[in-house]
C-alpha cells in the first residue's frame, strides 16, 4: 500500500464516519424521550463510529508494519498502539476510550438496558472527537515517509 492509497482509504472511511454521524442526527429529538427502539438506533450509530476509528487505525498500523496481535484485548491494544507510536495525543486517547468503553458495553449487553443519560454524552462529543481525530490522522499520515 502506498501513502496516497492509505489517504484515499481514510477518505473513503472518514466519509462512511460521516454518514454515520448524519444518520445520528436525524434519529435525536429535541427532548430525550426516547423509544428503546431510538436508543438502540443511536447506540448502533455510536458503535459504528468507533468501528471506522478502528478501521482507520487498523490501516495506519498495517502501513506502518506495526504487528497487532489477535487477543482478546486488542481492541484495547490497537487504541494504546496508537498513541504510543504518536498517530493519537493523550487526549484524544481519553476521549476515544470512553468509545472503546461504549463499544464492548453495546456488544455485550441488550438493547433494553440502553440509557439515555448514558449515551448522551458520548453524542454529545462525537463531533469534536471526530474533527480531532481527522485532524490527528492527517498530520499523521503527512508526516509519513
Amino acid at each position: 500500500m502506498t501513502k496516497q492509497q492509505l489517504n484515499e482509504y481514510c477518505n473513503a472511511e472518514f466519509e462512511n464516519i460521516d454518514t454515520v454521524l448524519y444518520q445520528l442526527k436525524v434519529v435525536l429529538k429535541p427532548e430525550a424521550d426516547y423509544s428503546i427502539a431510538e436508543l438502540a438506533a443511536i447506540a448502533t450509530f455510536i458503535h459504528n463510529f468507533y468501528n471506522g476509528v478502528e478501521n482507520i487505525l487498523k490501516r495506519i498500523s498495517a502501513y506502518r508494519q506495526i504487528e497487532l496481535k489477535n487477543t482478546p484485548t486488542w481492541h484495547k491494544d490497537i487504541l494504546k498502539t496508537a498513541a504510543d507510536f504518536g498517530i493519537i495525543t493523550d487526549e484524544l486517547y481519553d476521549s476515544l476510550s470512553n468509545y472503546l468503553s461504549f463499544r464492548h458495553f453495546f456488544v455485550h449487553s441488550y438493547s433494553f438496558t440502553l440509557r439515555w443519560e448514558e449515551l448522551k454524552p458520548l453524542v454529545n462529543d462525537i463531533e469534536k472527537t471526530l474533527s480531532t481525530y481527522k485532524t490527528a490522522t492527517y498530520i499523521f499520515i503527512g508526516s509519513l515517509d
